[in-house]
């Protein structure tokens, strides 16, 4: 997992959604931090994940090494272990920051000769809602399922961007919407890969 706090994994904090406003006082109700390097650390306990005020947020990592992504995995605490499971994210998008020459030539040809699912994506969104100038390739669109049987859930990146080979550093995760909760509640997002020789 290079997201993995442990394994060097770092919230880049300009490409992140701030969390403050909501900290202030859940720190003090429940102790716990609630910043977004919680989504990058391996505690599945009630309330020890990244909280947000809001339905929607994205948080920014940076990896130790470049790494070509194969998939991404989104964890939350199982739905018969809390009552607040509404908070989950439910719709979300993993964007790759494009960086270096080579990687921008095949960011420039995937994005002239896109088809289906990638063409789609680009034509809604160029990049995600803090991007900074910073060019993106959307990674993959999914769904975490709430209902599912496993609450560790598994997203391969789309196959057309796979297949070019490209590398990243950086990689955002978007939450476009959660299952109904006011807030938003991130226990742990994960990205794993190959990284380059």
């Amino acid at each position: 997992d290079y997201a993995s706090w442990c394994n060097g994994g770092i919230v880049l904090k300009p490409l992140t959604t701030s969390s403050h406003a909501y900290d202030s006082w859940v720190n003090k109700l429940l102790g716990k931090t609630g910043s977004a390097r919680a989504a990058l650390e391996d505690d599945l306990q009630e309330g020890a994940c990244w909280r947000l005020p809001d339905r929607l947020g994205q948080i920014a990592v940076a990896f130790r090494e470049v790494v070509r992504v194969t998939h991404v995995v989104v964890d939350h605490i199982p739905a018969g272990l809390t009552n607040t499971i509404g908070l989950a994210p439910r719709k979300l998008l993993l964007w790759g920051m494009v960086d270096g020459k080579d990687n921008l030539v095949k960011y420039h040809s995937l994005r002239n000769s896109a088809t289906g699912t990638l063409q789609e994506l680009l034509a809604a969104r160029a990049a995600p809602a803090l991007s900074h100038g910073m060019p993106f390739i959307p990674l993959v669109s999914f769904d975490y399922n709430i209902h599912a049987t496993n609450h560790t859930q598994i997203f391969p990146i789309l196959g057309s961007v796979a297949a070019t080979g490209m590398d990243f550093g950086v990689v955002v995760l978007e939450i476009l919407d959660n299952w109904g909760g006011e807030l938003m509640c991130l226990y742990r997002v994960g990205i794993y890969g190959e990284h380059r020789t």
